[in-house]
C-alpha cells in the first residue's frame, strides 16, 4: 500500500497496493465471546471483501476491554492492509471502539456538532429526547473520515501509520446499519485499496464421495495454479469444492472459471450434483421438468423429509406428485398394501420391503419414478440391525427397481439427512443417464 499526501484534502490518501491486498475483521463485544450471539457480521463482511478481491486472513473477536482492543488493532495493523471493526460504537460504557482507534492512532477524540444534530434528530423522529449518553457517539478520532449514521451510530475510517499504513474502518454492530453503511461508504474504501477487481467463488456440490477422495482428484488439477484458490468444505451430506478466481468484472471471472468447472466436474465422474447456487433438489426438479417426468416418495425413516426437500423448490408441483409417510410397520401395509408376509419374513428395514414400497407408491400415484427409504436412525437398534443401517430404492419408468443398502455414519439427524441425499442423488444420476 502506498500513502501519499492528498492535495485536495491535505489528508492521507491510500493508493491501490501492488501486492494482493489482505484484510482482517475485528469483532467487538464480550457477548460474542460468552456465546450469547453468533458473529454473523464477520461472515458477511468476509463475503463482501472477497467479492472485491480482498483476502481476509484474520478473524478476531475481542471483549469490551480498552487495552485489549488497542492491542488487537496494533497486532492486526502490522499484518494487513485493511481492518474492518464491527461493533463498539454504541452509547454505553462498554462501547469502546472510538477510544481504542484513537489510542492506536495516538490522537484525541473530537465531538462533531453536525453528528450531535443528526443523532438528536433521529430521536426526535421517534418522539423522544436524546439521552446525554448518546453524545458519546458524536466523538470521533481526530483526522478520521466520518460516515453519517443510518441509525444513531456514526461510522468512520482512518489510517494508522504505525507500524505501517493500515486503513481501519469502524462500523456499528447492528447488522442492518452495518450493511447500509457498507454499501454507501465502505465499498469505495475497499476499491481505493484493492482497485476494481471482482472475485467469484465457483462451488461444486459433490455427493457420494468422501473429502479425501475428492481432494485426491481435484488437487493435482488445481493445486499448482496461481490464478485459482482451491478450498474444500465438508458438509453433512456433501463436499463443496470451492474454486475462487478474480477478474476485472463478474462476467469475466465466470467466463475464466467455466472451463475449469467443467474439467473438474468431468474428473469427478458424475458426483457433482449441482454448481454454484443450485442445490441437489433444484437440480433434480430441473431434470424432471426437462424430461417431462414425475416423482413420488414412500418414506419410513425420513418421514416425509425427502418430499419436503423436493417441494421446497419453486415449481416443484410440475414434477412432484406426492407420497406416503409409512413410518410404522402397519402403515406400510395399510397405506401401500405391502404384504404382512413380506414384512414378517424380511423386517421393516430391508431390501425386499423397500423395493416393494417403491414399486407400490409408483403404481398408486402414477408417477414415472418413485423413491422409497427405510432405515435405523437410532438411538436404538431395529431387528438387531445397527444404528445407521439404511436402504433406499428407486423405481424406474420401465418398472425396474434398484435397491441400495449401506450403513451411514453420524447422529440421528445426520443419518436421516444423508439417507435423503443418497436417495435424491440416485434419482439425479439416473436422470442424467437418460439425457
Amino acid at each position: 500500500m502506498v500513502v501519499t499526501l492528498g492535495p485536495a484534502t491535505d489528508g492521507l490518501v491510500l493508493e491501490p497496493t501492488h501486492t494482493p491486498p489482505c484484510a482482517a475483521v475485528l469483532s467487538v463485544g464480550s457477548e460474542l465471546l460468552l456465546g450469547d450471539l453468533t458473529d454473523t457480521n464477520a461472515t458477511w463482511i468476509s463475503q463482501r471483501l472477497k467479492e472485491q478481491g480482498v483476502a481476509v486472513v484474520h478473524h478476531l473477536a475481542v471483549r469490551d476491554d480498552l487495552d485489549e482492543l488497542v492491542a488487537a488493532l496494533r497486532w492486526l495493523a502490522a499484518r494487513v492492509h485493511l481492518v474492518i471493526v464491527g461493533g463498539g460504537l454504541g452509547p454505553t460504557v462498554d462501547d469502546l471502539t472510538r477510544e481504542a482507534v484513537a489510542a492506536a492512532a495516538d490522537v484525541a477524540l473530537d465531538e462533531h456538532p453536525e453528528l450531535v444534530e443528526r443523532i438528536a434528530a433521529r430521536f426526535a423522529e421517534a418522539g423522544m429526547e436524546m439521552p446525554p449518553a448518546n453524545l458519546k457517539q458524536a466523538r470521533i478520532p481526530r483526522g478520521a473520515d466520518v460516515f453519517p449514521p443510518v441509525g444513531t451510530a456514526p461510522a468512520f475510517a482512518m489510517t494508522l501509520l504505525d507500524p505501517n499504513p493500515t486503513r481501519v474502518v469502524a462500523l456499528p454492530g447492528v447488522p442492518w446499519e452495518l450493511k447500509q453503511l457498507w454499501d454507501r461508504h465502505v465499498v469505495a474504501e475497499v476499491t481505493a485499496i484493492a482497485g476494481h477487481r471482482v472475485t467469484v467463488t465457483r462451488v461444486l456440490h459433490v455427493v457420494g464421495r468422501g473429502e479425501s477422495d475428492v481432494a485426491a482428484v481435484v488437487e493435482p488439477m488445481v493445486g499448482g495454479r496461481d490464478d485459482v484458490t482451491l478450498a474444500f468444505l465438508a458438509r453433512s451430506s456433501e463436499i463443496e469444492v470451492r474454486l475462487t478466481v478474480s477478474a476485472d468484472d463478474r462476467d469475466g471471472a465466470l467466463a475464466a472459471s467455466q472451463p475449469l468447472v467443467e474439467e473438474v466436474s468431468a474428473a469427478l465422474e458424475g458426483a457433482v450434483a449441482a454448481v454454484d447456487d443450485e442445490s441437489l433438489e433444484q437440480a433434480v426438479i430441473r431434470q424432471l421438468i426437462a424430461a417431462g417426468q414425475t416423482i413420488a416418495t414412500a418414506e419410513s425413516a425420513t418421514a416425509g423429509g425427502i418430499a419436503a426437500r423436493l417441494a421446497s423448490v419453486a415449481g416443484a408441483s410440475a414434477a412432484l406428485v406426492g407420497g406416503a409417510v409409512v413410518y410404522a410397520i402397519d402403515a406400510k401395509h395399510d397405506l401401500l398394501d405391502v404384504p404382512h408376509e413380506l414384512l414378517a419374513a424380511h423386517g421393516s428395514v430391508s431390501g425386499p420391503v423397500t423395493e416393494e414400497l417403491a414399486r407400490r407408491v409408483k403404481q398408486r400415484t402414477g408417477a414415472d419414478w418413485a423413491i422409497a427409504v427405510t432405515g435405523v436412525a437410532g438411538p436404538g437398534t431395529v431387528d438387531d440391525l445397527p444404528v445407521g443401517t439404511c436402504v433406499w430404492a428407486l423405481a424406474h419408468p420401465d418398472g425396474e427397481v434398484e435397491v441400495h443398502t449401506r450403513r451411514i455414519p453420524g447422529d440421528r439427524a445426520q443419518v436421516l439427512g444423508r439417507l435423503g441425499t443418497a436417495a435424491i442423488d440416485l434419482l439425479r444420476r439416473r436422470l442424467a443417464m437418460t439425457d
